[in-house]
């Protein structure tokens, strides 16, 4: 029972498990002076954010294991380790039916934004009614750019593994085929049938959709001996709850890949749904290949923009709940309960703080939280405490 990313135990600098930071939310920050500042302040290393990579050095084996030595090379001259590689953009724009919104995840080098910019010089617009829209021929360039970038990600964490001996997760997205998560209130209703012509159930399709959509990055996880580990979230096909996280594990388990898909836990999506991280984590303990920490206030009485936000954008103080800097006063979730959580179950791996914080300096923000792991996560216990009680 459990998840065992390295052979053996590895202690991290500060604290029982090795702690990173999440690098996509400091795509503001010049690598250069990022990396030092992980070693400065007492990390143990980092995930990766791939969308930042030259992903295209890794569309073959030769070149994602050239890569890899070069990556490690600067992690281990700063005394660091690459415990993780990011996927979340790609993973969302595979999923998601294409739009202009996972359009502006895709690569400015790449041919979809290209080919849009043509369509609209071309003299088309999209309708009033979906601004977003793209028309199909850039719709397949969209999902086609990002399984070529899921795969590349697939052969470079391969090769991370190999040369740091340890499993090296792709934490990431899935999004939400067939629209599937627009249709999480169920009104109106979703109909069965119109005048005797069967209409599939949008929950089961999306499920099948992400199963097309991705065996080809699963069965390459396969051959690498990778994990692919969605981070149940709002957008995705496990919104962040047990429920729809159980339907998302079953379906991949039945399909063929139990052991390749699984969870990259992060309760700060589930605690303002009013569900419990420690109940997710013994629910999921051998689908938890890697982990978050981020934390996330949320309203105890009522508050002007609702749970849902009412619209405003992410942060805005009206909103019911807001992502903070992990385990200060603010955080609804227990750092400490979660570490203990994690070592009952038997995880034995990197965590890497997820910092976002919209009242924080960013910099403060990411040495306050790793203070807070630090003082939290404890060793488990060896012992029994009543059991010394002996005369």
């Amino acid at each position: 029972m459990g998840f065992k990313q390295t052979a053996t135990h590895k202690n991290g600098k500060g604290s029982f498990h090795q702690i990173g930071l999440v690098r996509g939310q400091f795509g503001n920050v010049p690598e250069a002076e990022w990396i030092p500042f992980l070693q400065q302040s007492g990390f143990d290393g980092w995930e990766e954010a791939s969308w930042e990579l030259d992903l295209r050095k890794c569309d073959t084996d030769a070149g994602a294991a050239a890569y890899a030595q070069e990556r490690v090379g600067i992690a281990k001259k700063h005394g660091l380790e690459i415990f993780t590689v990011a996927t979340h953009l790609q993973g969302q724009v595979l999923g998601d039916e294409p739009s202009a919104k996972t359009l502006n995840f895709c690569s400015g080098k790449g041919e979809a934004k290209a080919a849009y910019k043509a369509w609209r010089q071309a003299g088309h617009t999209p309708p009033r009614t979906d601004p977003y829209y793209v028309p199909p021929e850039v719709g397949k360039l969209v999902h086609a750019e990002a399984l070529k970038d899921l795969q590349a990600c697939v052969r470079y964490a391969g090769h991370l593994s190999k040369l740091q001996n340890r499993k090296v997760a792709l934490p990431g997205f899935v999004g939400s085929p067939a629209n599937c998560w627009s249709h999480w209130f169920l009104f109106p209703p979703l109909p069965g049938e119109i005048d005797g012509y069967k209409l599939p159930d949008v929950r089961d399709l999306s499920l099948e959709l992400l199963v097309e959509r991705f065996a080809p990055v699963w069965d390459l996880c396969k051959q690498y001996g990778v994990t692919f580990d969605l981070e149940c979230h709002p957008s995705e096909r496990a919104m962040g709850d047990i429920e729809s996280a159980g339907d998302y594990i079953r379906h991949m388990c039945k399909a063929g890949y139990e052991g390749v898909v699984g969870f990259n836990l992060d309760g700060s999506h589930m605690e303002w749904q009013n569900v419990s991280v420690i109940d997710f984590i013994r629910e999921y303990p051998e689908f938890i290949h890697c982990a978050h920490v981020k934390g996330v206030w949320v309203a105890r009485e009522h508050c002007r923009a609702g749970r849902l936000g009412g619209h405003r954008p992410m942060g805005h103080w009206t909103n019911g709940w807001n992502f903070v800097t992990a385990g200060t006063g603010r955080d609804a979730n227990s750092l400490e309960d979660i570490f203990i959580e994690l070592n009952r179950v038997g995880f034995d791996g990197a965590v890497s703080i997820e910092w976002e914080d919209n009242d924080a300096d960013q910099f403060a923000g990411a040495k306050a939280a790793l203070a807070n792991c630090h003082k939290a996560d404890l060793p488990p216990s060896g012992m029994k405490h009543d059991e010394m009680l002996k005369g």
